[in-house]
């Protein structure tokens, strides 16, 4: 039996931060949990695929500040701020707090997992080959200095009766180096045959801190 782990989970405090910034105490914690959720899947099912490609939060008091990296930050903003306001008054409503929304855009979006993997599952969404998809993608990545990427698409691929799994590797992709940055991306992509999903780690390199 194979034993996984989550490829920023097992480097939280080495070469990640934690993505959530809270604290709880006996019965609350449940609650803040299923808030730190509801907020992210707001957040993620107000934008398109390929949009969003972090979610960080900090709760303290009464107040909850969010700092969401995006690839296109015109389009999360809004003319006006319109969609940005829209936004922090519904999570307002939701979470019942002074929400401070801290938008930033992606530097290199061939270097991003999240971003690279929601736009695979967006393109197997409109019957592009995953094949072929697979293997531009990884050589954009390659090109754009990562050390290596590996990328994992399951499901009835191509609409075949037997659900399967399709892997392609390119370079060097430690998983199990601690010290090894390791960004991971994790999407589904919504067929007519059902669901697929799609995994992205792509390798950027060693971290100083050991």
């Amino acid at each position: 039996m194979g034993q996984k782990i989550h490829p920023i989970g097992f480097r939280i405090g080495v070469s990640e931060p934690w993505r959530s910034r809270w604290f709880a105490r006996g019965e609350d914690y449940p609650a803040r949990v299923l808030l730190d959720f509801n907020v992210r899947k707001l957040i993620k099912q107000r934008f398109r695929k390929g949009i969003v490609s972090k979610v960080e939060i900090q709760q303290r008091g009464d107040r909850m500040t969010i700092g969401l990296t995006v690839t296109r930050k015109g389009e999360v903003i809004g003319r006006g701020y319109a969609t940005r306001d829209q936004l922090v008054a519904d999570l307002e409503k939701i979470t019942g707090m002074e929400i401070k929304l801290d938008i930033q855009e992606v530097r290199h979006w061939d270097l991003d997992a999240q971003t690279v993997c929601e736009n695979l599952a967006a393109a197997i969404e409109r019957r592009v080959s995953p094949r072929f998809q697979m293997k531009r993608i990884m050589e954009t990545t390659m090109n754009a200095g990562a050390e290596g990427v590996k990328i994992q698409v399951s499901g009835r691929i191509d609409g075949k009766d037997m659900s399967r799994q399709m892997t392609q590797r390119s370079g060097r992709v430690p998983l199990s180096t601690l010290s090894a940055r390791i960004d991971y991306g994790f999407s589904e992509a919504m067929t007519s045959y059902g669901v697929l999903g799609v995994k992205v780690w792509i390798f950027t390199g060693e971290t100083t801190r050991a």
